[in-house]
């Protein structure tokens, strides 16, 4: 039985071609997959480095959840269900309903400087609140109209907690 003789290849021989092409195919894949997540969640894996060590996205996260997760979880499930009754009943909320609110709150606060700073203290965009108006104005055209606030947040209350009554709602802890 012949044994085979260890193959010698030179520095610049196809097998050194094909490791440094595999490393490059490493390196590009990489690259993609960390321009894909920054595309996706317009933020990178690593936020921070402390004395060299990184601090990850997922540690951030995870932190931020065990702070404030369980109230955002509610929040979210809250405007989920509104949406889903506004849908269902087909609550529209006219765009000049929206603009003329606007107005009326910042003919409330004052000059445009005030708004600006009154949003800039609430961290919120102008297009954010309107969306907050759009949906406080739908939640509003749910419920039986009234000029009582009190009764008015009541109503909306309990509309809120009959709404989450009906609904499946399956939360992982």
């Amino acid at each position: 039985m012949a044994v085979a003789e260890p193959v010698q290849v030179e520095k610049g021989g196809m097998v050194a071609d094909y490791m440094r092409w595999k490393k490059v195919g490493v390196v590009l894949v990489a690259g993609a997959l960390l321009v894909g997540f920054w595309a996706k969640t317009k933020s990178w894996p690593v936020v921070a480095m402390v004395n060299g060590v990184p601090v990850s996205r997922f540690e951030v996260d995870q932190m931020m959840y065990n702070r404030i997760g369980q109230q955002a979880v509610e929040e979210i499930i809250t405007k989920r269900l509104i949406e889903w009754e506004l849908a269902k009943k087909k609550v529209k909320i006219d765009e000049s309903e929206v603009t003329k609110k606007l107005n009326d709150i910042k003919a409330q606060i004052g000059s445009d400087q005030d708004f600006a700073q009154a949003l800039a203290f609430q961290g919120l965009t102008e297009a954010q609140l309107k969306e907050q108006i759009k949906f406080q104005l739908g939640l509003e055209k749910l419920v039986e109209p009234s000029t009582d606030s009190a009764k008015l947040q009541q109503d909306i209350m309990d509309m809120i907690q009959k709404l989450r009554t009906d609904a499946k709602i399956w939360v992982m802890k």
